[in-house]
């Protein structure tokens, strides 16, 4: 049991298909080398100066904060629940949780959180008036092209990655975390085993070559925080 491979799962958009078909999960990273955080950071100091006290920003803000710093987000609840946020992206994430991939598709429309943060703050600006054109130096991606698109939510299973290949997501090593996970799990209950791996989300250390990737398309209703929400996975 303890040397059983597990599969892995990666919730993004079909915007990201045929790079990732291409150059493996984690080949590319837009965020790093398309500059897509550097267009969030030029936007983000432009929004600061108009668009604080509109609600759709102040909803957003706190986590376009976590982006631009690349740091985590604590959210503190009024029943004393803690939620951390990872708002880091040095590195492609994935999870053991089949669920929270989906999740994570379902709730982001542009399959990354930084592209739909610059589009969010283009859109705003743009409502208020204010035209900003992005240096061409940073908008590597073209961003506004992306705008009034209809991306379709993509889950990437990810078959065979070695324990020494992943980082927690807190940042210490993969491989004990994982044996431990391997040695218990057989014990624990559906319900319990489901709860636990919701929280098993590891960075790559590595890029992760197209051969052990497999494509589904994501369909799905409702949302992810209500009863009636499902989905059906459809292989691509």
């Amino acid at each position: 049991m303890m040397d059983y491979k597990f599969k892995y799962y990666h919730g993004t958009s079909d915007i990201f298909l045929e790079s990732i078909r291409k150059h493996g999960l984690g080949g590319i990273n837009p965020n790093f080398d398309f500059k897509n955080l550097e267009v969030l950071k030029f936007l983000y100091e432009k929004a600061e100066k108009v668009l604080p006290g509109t609600p759709r920003y102040d909803r957003w803000r706190k986590s376009i904060q976590a982006m631009v710093f690349q740091t985590d987000l604590e959210i503190h609840h009024d029943n004393g629940k803690i939620e951390k946020f990872n708002y880091r992206h040095d590195g492609m994430y994935i999870s053991l949780s089949r669920q929270r991939a989906v999740i994570y598709a379902s709730l982001n429309k542009f399959g990354s959180e930084v592209l739909e943060a610059c589009i969010v703050m283009i859109t705003l600006l743009t409502e208020r008036g204010v035209k900003i054109p992005i240096p061409s130096d940073i908008d590597l991606f073209g961003i506004e092209k992306y705008i009034n698109a209809k991306p379709k939510p993509i889950i990437v299973e990810i078959l065979d990655v070695a324990d020494d290949d992943l980082e927690k997501e807190d940042g210490k090593t993969a491989p004990e975390a994982l044996n431990f996970i391997r040695s218990t799990l057989p014990f624990m209950t559906e319900e319990l085993r489901f709860e636990c791996l919701q929280f098993c989300n590891f960075k790559t250390l590595k890029p992760i070559p197209p051969q052990n990737l497999r494509f589904y398309e994501l369909e799905f209703e409702g949302h992810p925080k209500n009863e009636d929400f499902s989905f059906t996975l459809s292989r691509i």
